[in-house]
C-alpha cells in the first residue's frame, strides 16, 4: 500500500517540478515581452508627429524651390501647414522626452541604448529644422533625403524592438501578442507614409509616382488592419470595427479618389482635365483634413492598443509567477510526504528483501539445499517469499528429472509438477512434427524469396539466378542472350498525385501486360517502376531493339484507374547482351546505363549499351567521387555577384556562385561539374553545403547595419527540389543561425522541373510557408514557362541574359524583355535582369522600370569578403548620391 501511494506522490512531484520550470520560463518570457511592449508604446508615439513634421518641412521646401513663398501657402490652400508643423514638432519633442525619461537606459538588440537613439534622432531633427529655418535657402532634395533617412531609422528601431519582442515570446499567447503589436505599428506606419506621399503628390510636378506610392501605402494600411482584425480576440474587434467605420475613415474613402482623379488628369494635361487651381486646392485641403483626422484617430487607437498589449503581457507575467509559486508549494509538500513514505517503505521492505537476496544468490550459484524462508514484511513481499519457497521446491523436482533426461532416460515423471512438466512431456512427441514443418516452411520461403510480392513476377534474386544460367549457356553454346531493361517515365507523379495504392494498381496491370507479351521469357520486377525481360537467345541486336520498342508500346497503352480515370505512361528501354563474359550484376548495370542514356536523349526510346557508354559511366563515377572528396577537403568555395536596385543603384544583395579548385587541374566552372553532380546525386550534398555557407554569410551580415537586410540568391537544382529535404534543412539552418528566411532567394532553373512538377509545387509551397522566397531562373528559356507560373507560386522572375544581351541591337529581344517586365509587374512578382554588361543596357532597363539587375558592368563575381566590402561601399555611395 505504501508503494502504491509513494509512486503517485513522486510522479506528482516531478510534474510539479516541470510546472515550476515551465511557469518560470513563461514568467521570464512575459517580462521581456512586457518590457519591449512598453518601449514600443513610447516609440510608437514618435511615428505620427515625425512623419507629419518631416512631410510638411519637405513639402514646404519643395514648394519654395518653385518660388512659392511659405507664407502664401495658407492663402492659396486655406490649410495652415505651418501651424500643423509646429503642433507636430511640439508633440514629437514631447514624445522623445517621454521615451528618454521612461526607457533611456534600455539596451536594444543593436547594442545601442534608447537614450543614444533619442539623442541621434534629436540631433538629426535639429539639423533638418536648422536647414529649414531660412526661407528659399533650404535644399529640398537634401531635406527630403535626410527626412527619409531619419524615418527609416525610426522604422528600423521599431522593427528591431518588435523582433526582440517576437524572439522573447515562448507561449502561444505571447507570440500572438507580438504579432498583434507588429500589425498595429505597421498600420500606423503605413497610414503615416500615405500622408507623406499625399503631400508629395500635391507639390510634385509629376505626381504619378507619389500617387502610386500613396495608393500602395493605403492598400498596405488596409491589409494591415485586416490582418490585425483577424489576429485579435473577438471581444476586441468591435473597437477596431468602430474605428474603421468612423466618420474620419469614411471621409478619407470619399475624398481620396476625387483627389487622385483630379491630380492625375491635371498632370496629364488632357483637354477635359481640371487645372491645378482653387478646385485642386479645395480637394487637397479636404483630403489633407480627413487624412490627418483619420491618422489622429489611428494614433489614439494604436497608443491604447499597445498599452493594452503591455497590460496583457504583465498579466501573463503575474499569472505565471502565481502558478509557479503554487507549483513550488505542491512540489515541496509532495517531497516531504514522499520522504516520509520512503522511510516507511524502506524499513518494511529492506530487511526481508535482504534475506531473500541472500537466498537467491545461493540458488543462482546452484545451491538448492536451502531452508524455506519465513514470510514477513508487507503483504506483497510475503507473497513473493512464499512463491520463492515454492519455486525452490519445484526446481529441486525439475533438477531430478533433468538429471534423468541427461542420462538418456526419456521416461517422464508423471508427477512432475506445473506447466513446465507438461511442456517437457509434449516436447519429445512434437519434435518430429516441428522438424517436418520447418522443412516445409524453408521450401515455401525459398519460393517466396524469388517472387515480387506486388506483381507475382520474378524478383531481383530470381533474375540474377536466371542471368547466371544464361551466361553459362552462352559460354557453352556461343549463343548470346539479351536483357531488355524497362523504366517507366513519369510514374513517380502518379504516386505523388494519386497515392501509392493507385500506383501499385497500375504497376500490377503493367506487369500482367508484360507477362502476357513475353510468355516464353523471364519477366522480373527489380525496383519500384523498373522491369527486366530476359531473352534466352538474341538472334540479332536489331531484333532485340525492335522487341524492346514493341514492349514500350505495350507499356504505353492507357491504364484505367480505380476511379475510371485513364493514365497514360511511357517507358524508356535499355538493351545489353549476355555473352557469358560478364557478371550478371554487370549485365544489369549495362542495361541500366543504356536506359539512363535513353532518358537523357528524350525518353520513350531504346538505347543499346556499347563501349562508349562504359567510358561515360567511368568518367561520371570518377568525377562524382572526386567531388565528394573535394567537398570533404575544402576544395569548393563561394563567390558572390552583387545585385542592385536599378532605379537607385542601392545594392539589394548578391547571387551565390559555386567554384571548384580541383588539385592538379585548377578552377573548374560550374557548367563542367554541375550536370554530372545532378546525374550522380552529388548535387544534393553540394547544395546543402552551399546553403549552410549562405546562411552563415547572412548571419555575419546581420552584424553590420549596412548589410543586415541584404539578400542572398542561391541556385537550387530541380533534382534537389524533387528528391532532397530542402524545407526541413533550411528551417534548421535558419533557426540555428537566427537568420530571417525571407532574406534567402532560392533560384530554380525551370528546365529542371519537368520531371516532377507536382512534387516541385509541394516543396515550393513548403519553402514559401517558411518565409523563403522562390525565383524561377533563366525564365523564358525552358519548356513551359507560363505553365510553371500557373502551377508554381513564386516570388521572382529572372530574365535570362540571352535576352538582355541582345536587347540593344535586336528588337525581338527588347520586346521579350519588356513583356517579361510587364508580366512580372502584373503578377506582383519581382524581376531581376541578368547579364547587364554595359551602361547602355543598364540605362535602358532603368527606363523600362526594371526593379533589379546584375552583370559584369555592375560587378563581377568576387570572393565573399571582397563582395561584402563592395556592398557596403556601394550602399554608402548610393546613399550619398540620393
Amino acid at each position: 500500500m505504501l508503494i502504491v501511494v509513494l509512486v503517485p506522490m513522486i510522479g506528482l512531484q516531478l510534474l510539479a517540478w516541470r510546472e515550476v520550470r515551465r511557469q518560470r520560463d513563461t514568467h521570464d518570457s512575459a517580462k521581456l515581452v512586457s518590457q519591449h511592449a512598453d518601449v514600443l508604446h513610447y516609440t510608437g508615439r514618435l511615428i505620427v508627429p515625425m512623419y507629419l513634421e518631416l512631410a510638411i518641412i519637405s513639402g514646404i521646401a519643395q514648394t519654395e524651390a518653385r518660388k512659392v513663398d511659405r507664407g502664401a501657402l495658407y492663402k492659396d490652400t486655406g490649410f495652415d501647414f505651418l501651424q500643423l508643423m509646429k503642433q507636430s514638432r511640439a508633440n514629437l519633442d514631447g514624445a522623445l522626452g517621454d521615451l528618454d525619461r521612461h526607457a533611456g537606459s534600455r539596451l536594444l538588440a543593436t547594442g545601442k541604448t534608447v537614450h543614444g537613439e533619442v539623442t541621434f534622432m534629436s540631433n538629426s531633427l535639429a539639423e533638418i529644422r536648422g536647414k529649414f529655418v531660412a526661407p528659399r535657402k533650404a535644399d529640398p532634395q537634401e531635406i527630403r533625403s535626410k527626412s527619409e533617412a531619419l524615418i527609416a531609422h525610426l522604422d528600423e528601431m521599431n522593427a528591431g524592438i518588435s523582433t526582440s519582442l517576437r524572439d522573447s515570446a515562448t507561449t502561444d499567447k505571447l507570440i500572438a501578442l507580438g504579432a498583434e503589436t507588429d500589425q498595429a505599428l505597421a498600420a500606423l506606419e503605413f497610414a503615416s507614409d500615405q500622408l507623406d506621399h499625399l503631400s508629395d503628390s500635391a507639390i510634385n510636378a509629376q505626381p504619378q509616382s507619389s500617387l502610386i506610392a500613396m495608393i500602395s501605402s493605403e492598400g498596405a494600411f488596409g491589409a494591415s488592419f485586416d490582418q490585425l482584425q483577424h489576429l485579435i480576440a473577438p471581444d476586441r474587434r468591435p473597437a477596431l470595427e468602430s474605428l474603421r467605420s468612423s466618420g474620419e475613415f469614411k471621409a478619407v474613402a470619399a475624398s481620396l479618389p476625387l483627389y487622385i482623379s483630379a491630380i492625375t488628369l491635371a498632370a496629364q494635361d488632357q483637354p477635359n482635365a481640371i487645372e491645378r487651381s482653387s478646385t485642386d486646392a479645395s480637394l487637397l485641403v479636404n483630403v489633407m483634413h480627413s487624412t490627418i483626422d483619420r491618422l489622429t484617430e489611428i494614433e489614439k487607437y494604436s497608443d491604447t492598443f499597445i498599452q493594452q498589449e503591455f497590460a496583457r503581457a504583465q498579466a501573463v507575467e503575474r499569472d505565471a509567477e502565481r502558478a509557479r509559486v503554487r507549483a513550488l508549494a505542491v512540489m515541496i509538500a509532495t517531497l516531504i510526504i514522499s520522504l516520509v513514505l520512503l522511510v516507511l517503505v524502506m524499513r518494511s521492505i529492506l530487511r526481508p528483501l535482504g534475506r531473500l537476496v541472500r537466498q537467491s544468490r545461493k540458488v543462482r550459484s546452484g545451491d538448492l539445499s536451502i531452508e524455506p524462508e519465513k514470510p514477513s514484511g508487507p503483504t506483497d513481499l510475503r507473497v513473493v517469499t512464499r512463491a520463492f519457497n515454492d519455486m525452490v521446491t519445484t526446481l529441486k523436482s525439475y533438477e531430478s528429472q533433468l538429471d534423468r533426461l541427461a542420462q538418456g532416460d526419456t521416461k517422464l515423471d508423471e508427477t512432475l509438477p506445473g506447466p513446465l512438466g507438461d511442456t517437457v512431456r509434449r516436447s519429445v512427441s512434437q519434435l518430429a512434427t516441428v522438424t517436418a514443418q520447418l522443412h516445409a516452411s524453408e521450401a515455401a520461403a525459398n519460393r517466396q524469396a524469388r517472387l515480387d510480392a506486388l506483381t507475382g513476377l520474378a524478383n531481383r534474386t530470381a533474375a540474377l539466378e536466371r542471368l547466371a544460367i544464361m551466361a553459362m549457356q552462352a559460354r557453352q553454346n556461343e549463343q548470346a542472350g539479351a536483357i531488355i531493361f524497362l523504366d517507366l517515365d513519369g510514374f513517380k507523379s502518379v504516386n505523388d498525385t494519386q497515392g501509392h495504392a493507385e500506383g501499385d494498381r497500375i504497376l500490377t496491370e503493367i506487369a500482367d501486360r508484360l507477362r502476357d507479351a513475353c510468355p516464353r521469357d523471364v519477366v522480373a520486377r527489380i525496383g519500384g517502376d523498373e522491369f527486366l525481360v530476359l531473352i534466352q537467345h538474341a538472334d540479332s541486336i536489331e531484333a532485340i531493339t525492335a522487341r524492346a520498342m514493341d514492349l514500350i508500346g505495350v507499356v504505353s497503352a492507357p491504364c484505367t484507374g480505380s476511379g475510371g480515370q485513364l493514365f497514360t505512361l511511357s517507358a524508356s528501354a535499355g538493351v545489353a547482351l549476355v555473352d557469358g563474359h560478364r557478371d550478371p550484376l554487370d549485365c544489369i548495370a549495362q542495361a541500366d546505363t543504356a536506359v539512363y542514356h535513353a532518358k537523357e536523349r528524350g525518353r520513350g526510346r531504346v538505347e543499346v549499351f556499347d563501349e562508349r557508354l562504359t567510358h561515360v559511366i567511368e568518367e561520371r563515377a570518377e568525377m562524382a567521387l572526386t567531388m565528394r572528396h573535394g567537398l570533404a577537403d575544402g576544395q569548393f568555395a563561394l563567390c558572390l555577384q552583387p545585385i542592385i536596385d536599378v532605379a537607385t543603384s542601392h545594392p539589394v544583395g548578391a547571387e551565390v556562385l559555386l567554384r571548384w579548385n580541383r588539385p592538379g587541374v585548377g578552377e573548374i566552372g560550374p557548367n563542367d561539374f554541375i550536370p554530372i553532380a545532378e546525374r550522380t546525386g552529388v548535387i544534393v550534398d553540394l547544395e546543402s553545403w552551399v546553403l549552410e555557407q549562405a546562411v552563415g554569410i547572412l548571419r555575419d551580415w546581420r552584424l553590420d547595419a549596412t548589410t543586415a537586410r541584404m539578400r542572398l540568391a542561391v541556385n537550387i537544382s530541380g533534382r534537389h527540389i524533387v528528391e532532397g529535404n530542402l524545407a526541413p534543412l533550411l528551417n534548421e539552418l535558419c533557426q540555428r543561425a537566427n537568420v530571417d528566411p525571407s532574406l534567402l532567394d532560392l533560384e530554380i532553373t525551370e528546365t529542371h522541373l519537368v520531371a516532377d512538377i507536382a512534387r516541385a509545387s509541394s516543396v515550393v509551397d513548403d519553402l514559401r510557408a517558411q518565409g523563403v522566397n522562390v525565383a524561377i531562373d533563366d525564365f523564358g528559356t525552358g519548356y513551359s514557362s507560363m505553365s510553371y507560373l500557373h502551377r508554381l507560386t513564386v516570388d521572382t522572375l529572372k530574365i535570362d541574359q540571352i535576352f538582355v544581351a541582345g536587347m540593344c541591337d535586336d528588337r525581338l529581344d527588347l520586346t521579350i524583355v519588356e513583356l517579361l517586365l510587364r508580366l512580372g509587374d502584373s503578377l506582383g512578382l519581382n524581376v531581376v535582369a541578368e547579364g547587364v554588361d554595359s551602361e547602355q543596357k543598364l540605362n535602358l532597363l532603368r527606363e523600362m522600370g526594371c526593379p533589379w539587375a546584375q552583370g559584369f558592368y555592375i560587378a563581377r563575381p568576387m570572393p565573399v569578403e571582397d563582395a561584402s566590402r563592395w556592398l557596403r561601399q556601394q550602399e554608402a555611395l548610393a546613399s550619398s548620391l540620393h
